[in-house]
């Protein structure tokens, strides 16, 4: 039940604010001066391990709600599969109930229940633990001074109150339960992405941090071994994964998905804060379907789901532009120097680092950091336009040389010719891409205008 469908419930008991409202302050600030006033000072209503407990009623609320123990911390409501419910918010009611604090005691064996709304509880609730015993809470009205709600434990005859958000999550109606994301990914756990289009497939992996200011912690394994773009990968690929919500299944369309539709795999290994270690691997696969409206379908395990077509634009866009994207970045943490060639002539920007700051040099000279930021964000950031089918390589108009500060990461770039139209992009002697020629003349020009202001 929602906070103003609760008040909707106690909202005849409140009335009685007008005429006995004194009465009732009264009472609570007699309670609350004898309540010792320390930080810490509260009461244990109920502690009990939520693995002991079988089952719990609650009663009441807009729905008659059964929290049903499956075990291993896996818990459904009613009689619904976990596969029917989000089994966490099912959990929630158990860590609810089996851990109940109060910061106040009201009255003990109190005389008249009704002005707590004891007398007709608004919520009973029912704890039946494995060993066949039971224990039983009645939920009255929410008091006008303290936010909170009154609750009694049957057979102990003494009002306390109990948080305004866990009557909340009492209150909640069964299909509050039935609505949620089926693909429940933590991004934080993903090691391998894998994007498969017909014959065409783009893997990355995960890789350890190699040293606290080491920026890179993704690798490309396919179609070409090497450092991945993490931007790209944070921003385009893992943060619309988070996004991606498949909750009610589509049963009247197969969605467009046929045989070669592009399927998204992902390895996940999840880590449990609480125990500091991790669980078994494995593996999440979605296969992607048409878009209409806005809306991608999607199927994932038996079912057709549809999600916002944002959060898997990722998926349809063309390999070799996915491939170029991951292989843009040379991380700069790594490079200590760029060499450029072209038209004959070499020109330099030297780059070290003074805390988190860069400083750069320009053919020698102290450079702006702002606009040598910019250049050499242009400079790795060229796109390319296709992969290299074998066509025959012209001159080399354009090179360039990232010297590493270790020599396994100098990278030597080459952009050579092959018609009046297209280059093809050489890196450490493996031919992989065609790039128009106009892009490298673009950035030629570019770099020609930074050396005339950098400073």
């Amino acid at each position: 039940m929602t906070k103003n469908g609760r008040k909707m419930c106690i909202a005849s008991a409140l009335v009685l604010v007008l005429t006995a409202g004194i009465i009732i302050a009264a009472n609570i600030d007699t309670a609350e001066t004898n309540h010792i006033n320390t930080e810490n000072d509260t009461y244990t209503i109920y502690s009990e391990d939520a693995n002991n407990i079988s089952y719990i009623d609650v009663i009441g609320g807009q729905d008659e709600i059964r929290a049903v123990n499956l075990g291993d911390s896996v818990w459904t409501i009613n009689d619904f599969t976990p596969d029917e419910v989000d089994t966490a918010k099912a959990y929630g009611i158990a860590g609810t109930v089996a851990q109940m604090i109060s910061k106040n005691k009201i009255a003990e064996n109190p005389s008249d229940l009704s002005q707590y709304g004891l007398d007709t509880p608004s919520l009973t609730v029912v704890i039946t633990k494995k060993n066949g015993d039971s224990d039983t809470f009645y939920i009255g009205d929410q008091s006008p001074t303290l936010g909170e709600y009154f609750i009694m434990r049957d057979g102990i005859n003494t009002v306390y109150t109990i948080y305004e958000f866990k009557v909340d999550t009492l209150c909640k109606p069964v299909s509050y339960y039935r609505e949620f994301n089926r693909f429940n990914v933590n991004i934080d756990d993903i090691t391998n992405i894998k994007i498969i289009r017909q014959d065409e497939s783009v893997e990355v992996k995960i890789v350890d941090k190699i040293d606290e200011n080491t920026n890179n912690v993704w690798e490309m394994v396919s179609p070409y071994a090497c450092g991945a773009n993490d931007d790209y990968i944070d921003n385009k690929i893992l943060e619309p994964i988070r996004n991606i919500n498949l909750s009610t299944p589509i049963s009247d369309t197969d969605g467009g998905i046929t045989d070669k539709s592009p399927i998204l795999t992902l390895k996940i290994k999840p880590y449990d804060e609480i125990m500091g270690k991790y669980g078994d691997e494995y593996t999440e696969t979605l296969t992607v379907g048409s878009t209409i409206n806005g809306k991608t379908y999607v199927k994932y395990k038996e079912n057709i789901y549809s999600s916002d077509s944002e959060s898997l634009s990722f998926v349809n866009e063309s390999s070799f532009n996915i491939v170029s994207k991951l292989q843009a970045l040379v991380d700069i943490s790594k490079v200590k120097r760029v060499m450029l060639e072209y038209n004959g002539e070499s020109h330099s920007i030297d780059i070290s680092r003074s805390g988190n700051a860069y400083n750069f040099k320009a053919d020698g000279d102290n450079a702006d950091e702002r606009l040598s930021k910019t250049m050499y964000q242009a400079i790795i950031s060229l796109a390319v336009d296709g992969v290299y089918n074998g066509e025959t390589l012209g001159d080399v108009i354009f090179r360039l040389t990232y010297e590493g500060n270790n020599s396994a990461d100098n990278t030597i770039v080459e952009f050579s010719s092959i018609n009046d139209l297209s280059c093809a992009l050489t890196r450490n002697g493996k031919t992989e891409f065609t790039i128009r020629k106009n892009k490298v003349n673009e950035l030629i020009d570019a770099f020609t205008s930074y050396l005339k202001n950098y400073k």
